[in-house]
């Protein structure tokens, strides 16, 4: 499970392979054939009904205040029951759920369906404006009890929107296509190379990209859309106290009041150092979400390029281990800019024995030849979605992180020389006792040659382009 990394780690590197297969029959009469696949969808509103913590914005110390948008839910079911099971892709309106609660959903799951842990993905939104389920244990008394009472009725619900997916399965055709949107910008600003804020420096690297796959049934009746967006979902900023699911719950809404009957599915790129521009209120999510929705509008008008309804799953669980303590002194100098340092000086003060390595989880899906979807747990900048795109074949590339787990910054050995908040914040930091830099090999260069090894040759740049030139 998430939460006991060592169910998944036997040794440095962990890989679980999917094998190719054609499932007949899930359930009833329904048979998957070489163009379609059993698809089912579902989707439940999950706000939270009493007051809460809020997710992030360290300034905001009371709990919510009304609600000012629904978080949503939802589930998407590809694939029968024999063969290597169905694949489960779900999406949640959270800042970031736990992931006791994410292996507490995945074990009923999987007690009453076959379901592999590298075919169940649950991609957090990130929302800024929802409860604070990650921070739970630093809270007492009520807001406790109001977190942990939430935690609870989200974790029926999360159980219950993947079984009505999974009951919901029907043959389906599956098709993809890619567009841009483009409000997010860079945030990190920089002065003589080096970090000195926050804004929008327009022009700093940024991925536009949005990647969306299309669920028809074999009528041709559009039945749900997941799409992908690389930036933060922080257009709601400290100063606001209410619940809402950001640009991203906006954009479901805006794509679902577009087409009637469908189901919108919204997981997060490699936006960590990207914010929604401009931002600071509900309107403004709104606006955001409607460009999305349009440009989903747009891209739905086609063409499309169908995908083969073979799905393959390999995971990994990458071992970062620390480097040596260094004096308590020191660490205590370096926790000042540190949220995970502070955290480890506190274990080390309350004489609790620190962590020997930290693990990070990546899976890729792959759709026969055709499309490979690559999920990165934690806050991913986007230098690796630039840098997977160059190096592998990214016309056939769908990047997402948040995945299954956020716990920090997951910074790129650029970002590292300009320093600054996702730096001194991030795992590379983590692990390093504050000094990312000294991590070798970093860890960026290992999870880019992790990826590598989960991608099928198709997916290699190089093989493709001899592919094409042979032909």
């Amino acid at each position: 499970m998430m939460g006991d990394s060592r169910s998944l780690r036997p040794g440095v590197l962990f890989l679980a392979f999917g094998l190719w297969g054609i499932a007949f029959l899930a359930r009833g009469w329904a048979a998957e054939t070489d163009s379609t696949t059993l698809v089912g969808v579902a989707k439940l509103d999950i706000t939270p009904s009493v007051p809460v913590q809020m997710y992030g914005y360290a300034a905001r110390k009371t709990e919510s205040e009304g609600i000012a948008g629904r978080l949503k839910a939802a589930a998407l079911v590809i694939g029968g029951d024999s063969g290597d099971g169905p694949a489960v892709l779900l999406t949640v309106d959270c800042g970031a759920v736990p992931p006791s609660l994410r292996d507490q959903v995945f074990s009923r799951i999987q007690a009453k369906t076959k379901v592999k842990q590298e075919r169940f993905m649950l991609c957090n939104s990130h929302t800024h404006a929802g409860p604070n389920l990650a921070g739970m244990a630093s809270f007492t008394g009520t807001e406790r009890q109001h977190l942990e009472s939430y935690a609870q009725e989200l974790t029926d619900k999360l159980e219950r929107v993947v079984l009505s997916a999974l009951e919901a399965r029907r043959p389906s055709r599956l098709d993809w296509t890619s567009g841009s949107v483009g409000f997010a910008a860079n945030r990190r600003v920089l002065k003589d190379g080096k970090w000195t804020g926050f804004g929008a420096m327009l022009g700093a690297p940024v991925d536009h990209s949005l990647p969306l796959l299309r669920v028809s049934d074999t009528q041709g009746k559009l039945l749900a859309v997941v799409v992908n967006y690389a930036c933060h979902n922080t257009t709601l900023r400290g100063n606001f106290k209410q619940i809402h699911g950001d640009w991203a719950g906006a954009a479901q809404e805006a794509i679902e009041s577009d087409h009637s009957g469908v189901t919108a599915l919204v997981t997060i790129g490699c936006g960590a150092d990207a914010d929604p521009h401009p931002h600071g209120s509900v309107e403004l999510c709104q606006q955001h979400g409607r460009a999305l929705a349009d440009e989903v509008k747009r891209l739905l008008s086609g063409p499309f390029k169908p995908i083969t309804p073979r799905l393959a799953a390999r995971s990994a669980v990458l071992q970062l281990p620390y480097a040596p303590l260094p004096p308590v002194d020191e660490l205590k100098r370096r926790a000042a800019n540190s949220f995970p340092i502070q955290r480890l000086l506190g274990q080390l003060e309350r004489g609790e024995k620190l962590p020997t390595a930290r693990d990070y989880y990546i899976t890729v899906w792959t759709f026969g030849d055709d499309l490979a979807m690559v999920f990165l747990s934690d806050e991913v900048v986007v230098d690796y979605a630039l840098r997977m795109k160059r190096e592998f074949d990214g016309s056939r590339l769908w990047i997402s992180a948040y995945a299954n787990l956020v716990s920090g910054y997951v910074v790129s050995e650029r970002l590292i020389g300009e320093g600054g908040y996702e730096v001194n914040n991030s795992l590379s930091a983590l692990i390093s006792y504050g000094r990312p830099e000294s991590v070798q090999p970093s860890v960026e260069q290992r999870i880019i040659d992790c990826v590598r090894a989960l991608l099928p040759e198709e997916f290699h740049k190089a093989s493709r382009e001899d592919g094409a030139a042979k032909r």
